[in-house]
């Protein structure tokens, strides 16, 4: 190998790989030291919004939290000691970005309130799933009867229909989720 094949091709390859190892290396490091705290922070940040749509319940202590549900959609639930039930689902809206929808069960199966995290939906349409004046259609429906999107007043929102599909999609995984605690589906 001569002196110019060297410096053109191989030196460059070799510093290019052993800079890549090094910050693979650094990445992975600096993962296991922060993959906990992200984990406890979203576990935490989920309890709140639990605590935020059962309005009989003012601290996550008073929820008990629900494993194994099968209901598709479904990632997680809480349930208070007066019946009032949380339920999580996530489905993917516009782009294939995660529309997550906590809501509220009260124990007659009314639904109490809606928590929406719709920060991966196009901002000024999708991302409207989450605004109070969008939720609050939701509010007060029976929670035992999935719904549909056009019916009984239920509208989506204009010029965003991937994350409006999502959107109804994830109130009625929650809606089957509480069927599935309640044990009446």
């Amino acid at each position: 190998m001569n002196k110019k094949t060297w410096d053109e091709i191989v030196r460059p390859v070799v510093v290019l790989t052993v800079i890549s190892l090094i910050v693979s290396f650094a990445l992975a490091v600096t993962n296991s030291y922060t993959a906990p705290v992200i984990s406890e922070n979203e576990r935490l940040a989920t309890l709140q919004a639990y605590v935020d749509v059962i309005p009989t319940v003012s601290d996550a202590s008073e929820l008990e939290l629900v494993d194994n549900l099968t209901t598709t959609g479904v990632v997680g639930a809480a349930k208070a000691s007066d019946g009032s039930v949380a339920v999580k689902a996530q489905e993917a809206g516009f782009d294939g970005g995660v529309l997550t929808v906590i809501v509220g069960f009260d124990s007659s199966g009314k639904i109490t309130d809606l928590w929406v995290d719709a920060s991966t939906q196009t901002k000024g349409y999708g991302s409207h799933m989450a605004d109070e004046s969008f939720t609050a259609q939701f509010k007060g429906l029976d929670g035992t009867q999935n719904i549909t999107m056009g019916e009984n007043g239920l509208d989506g929102y204009s010029g965003a229909t991937y994350s409006s599909k999502a959107m109804f999609a994830a109130v009625n995984d929650c809606i089957n989720g509480y069927k599935e605690i309640a044990g009446t589906m």
